[in-house]
């Protein structure tokens, strides 16, 4: 069986962490207020995957508060969803920091 093409340009970290989320924009404009949050697969420099319940489109912007465990708070990441792929719970998301 062939395997696809490793595209990543630095290696991930497991990351099993709750990480929070907001979505700031999509191609349909519409903004959620409320926060949401996923389960953090994994995580680069680059970018980051995650579980979550919400069905997110390739394309929207959303701001991620990453956990700190050392300092017991979060950093705002502004990142791009890169890619959904649905599960049996919910949908694994693929995202790329922008800033």
């Amino acid at each position: 069986m062939d395997t696809p093409e490793e595209k990543r340009a630095s290696p991930r970290t497991d990351l099993h962490q709750v990480v929070r989320f907001e979505r700031t924009a999509s191609e349909s404009g519409l903004m959620e207020e409320e926060p949401t949050q996923g389960v953090g697969r994994d995580i680069s420099p680059e970018g980051a995957s995650l579980l979550t319940d919400c069905a997110l489109q390739p394309g929207e912007i959303l701001k991620l508060h990453v956990p700190i465990e050392a300092e017991r708070a979060s950093v705002p990441v502004i990142s791009q969803v890169r890619w959904t792929q649905r599960t049996r719970n919910g949908f694994r998301v693929g995202l790329q920091f922008l800033a």
